[in-house]
């Protein structure tokens, strides 16, 4: 969990000019000035750094981890919040510095009521920590930055179908209507009106959404997103067209056919270990879980 980008000496702390005892709300703070910092400077490799740190000590497990690793010492008063760290002993609390017995863990106190709900709802922070989150899936490209996770193929394979149902009913009941009105329903002009309509669409749902925020339809529902390979950033413009421009080509070139390959390009995801379709392969991008704010990143030099 601790591990530094680049084999950087400092600490995730360090990077983004934190407290180790800071509250999570202060290492936020510290983390948006670093990150705003690195980008003034158009320092790529810095900016994983930063990312790299939030990434931990945004989790309260594995901030807790990464803590024990470098050695951070947390005392009654002194966690991540102000509160006593405890552990789970049985059915009881035990303070571990001072290794005195605490309230029952299920016992509610005489007019109060508890800080955690089962099931839905509200748990406070220094219990939070004590249980386990979700594994983080390892990347399983090579060669990503350490902070990105790839989502499952279920998660993509959602994303992609909502895109392509809204793609294809937005274009039919265009298609449909200019049919109605212009009566250019066969030869030549039907011909540029499904071709003018595929390219509008590709533009509007797919294009300028992933330039803007790395997002189309389908992946903003499934929080998950397209980023450069190499930073993590969002894709440049040069990047998108390079994921797009084969869809864009063969389906006005080939009408049906070249729909069905331009699906099989988009899916090509599904048939490889690392996931990544022959759409990241040409743009040099992956998809990945939206867990961070990602920014057009120039890199350095």
């Amino acid at each position: 969990m601790g591990e530094q980008v680049d084999e950087d000496p400092r600490t995730h702390y360090e990077v983004i000019g934190a407290d180790p005892r800071a509250s999570k709300a202060d290492v936020k703070a510290a983390y948006v000035g670093a990150l705003e910092r690195a980008q003034a400077a158009t320092d790529a490799d810095e900016v994983s750094r930063v990312r790299r740190a939030w990434q931990v000590l945004s989790d309260p497990v594995q901030r807790q981890r990464y803590d024990e690793q470098i050695g951070v010492g947390l005392r009654r008063g002194g966690d991540h919040d102000g509160r006593a760290r405890r552990v789970l002993d049985g059915d009881r609390d035990v303070d571990r510095d001072a290794g005195e017995e605490l309230e029952p863990r299920n016992a509610v106190p005489d007019g109060d009521e508890l800080d955690v709900e089962i099931d839905g709802a509200e748990m406070d922070d220094a219990d939070a920590a004590l249980v386990p989150g979700p594994a983080r899936r390892a990347p399983l490209a090579p060669g990503l930055p350490s902070f990105i996770e790839q989502p499952t193929i279920g998660r993509r394979m959602t994303a992609s179908l909502i895109d392509v149902v809204t793609l294809l009913g937005v274009f039919l009941a265009s298609i449909t209507i200019t049919y109605q009105i212009t009566g250019a329903d066969r030869g030549a002009p039907s011909i540029i009106i499904f071709v003018g309509w595929v390219e509008f669409w590709i533009l509007v749902l797919l294009v300028i959404p992933t330039v803007r925020t790395g997002q189309t339809l389908g992946k903003r529902f499934t929080y998950v997103m397209t980023v450069d390979r190499a930073t993590g950033g969002l894709p440049s413009i040069w990047q998108v067209l390079r994921r797009y421009i084969v869809p864009m080509v063969i389906i006005p070139a080939l009408l049906q056919m070249g729909a069905f390959l331009a699906l099989f390009f988009g899916l090509s995801y599904a048939m490889g270990r690392d996931q990544l379709s022959l759409a990241d392969r040409l743009a040099g991008t992956v998809v990945a879980i939206a867990r961070y704010q990602p920014t057009r990143v120039r890199a350095s030099g």
